[in-house]
């Protein structure tokens, strides 16, 4: 969660817009308990749902075929047992899937995941295996925002914010280089 998170914040700073609208609600949020903190981030939520789709933590994802002479349903086998790499961030930007694929819109999550194909968007990946601690996960990153945003405010230094990338290079996908930032009591 914590590279999730990182990638969060990076990204809402790149968003004037959606950093002021997500901080406005964490501001005003019923932070009394955590399921009441739960229940009143629904754009924060959602804000975290859309970074995870453009920045997902794993860019693939591994599966192993139980038998020999797996039949895909594009009619594709797969001999020996094979295994199967899949592309979660060549699907979470497909056009095929999504709507302005490349662009930052977490408003595309208010209907939560009815509008989504199934097996299309993959952070905590799906169906059987799906990450036991997805749920913890949203959590804690609800909370780190809560506690970063509460009382601050952190914005890039004024002309650096479109310097603010990521590292798809590796396995793990991750922000460039450390950004600078401005912290100050809100």
């Amino acid at each position: 969660a914590v590279v999730s998170t990182q990638s969060t914040g990076v990204r809402v700073m790149r968003e004037p817009h959606v950093y002021d609208k997500m901080v406005e609600e964490i501001r005003q949020a019923d932070v009394s308990s955590l399921q009441a903190m739960d229940k009143s981030l629904r754009y924060t939520e959602m804000v975290i749902l859309e970074t995870l789709r453009l920045h997902p933590t794993l860019m693939r994802g591994i599966r192993v075929t139980k038998t020999d002479n797996t039949q895909l349903n594009n009619g594709l086998v797969i001999k020996d047992k094979g295994m199967i790499f899949f592309g979660q961030l060549v699907l979470h930007r497909s056009p095929k899937y999504w709507k302005d694929p490349y662009e930052f819109t977490p408003e595309r999550w208010e209907s939560g995941s009815r509008d989504i194909t199934a097996f299309t968007y993959l952070p905590f990946v799906a169906g059987p295996r799906v990450c036991m601690g997805k749920h913890l996960a949203m959590l804690s990153m609800k909370l780190a925002m809560v506690y970063t945003f509460k009382d601050y405010d952190m914005r890039p230094i004024e002309g650096e914010e479109k310097d603010m990338d990521w590292d798809y290079r590796f396995t793990i996908v991750r922000p460039t280089k450390g950004h600078t930032v401005v912290f100050s009591k809100a």
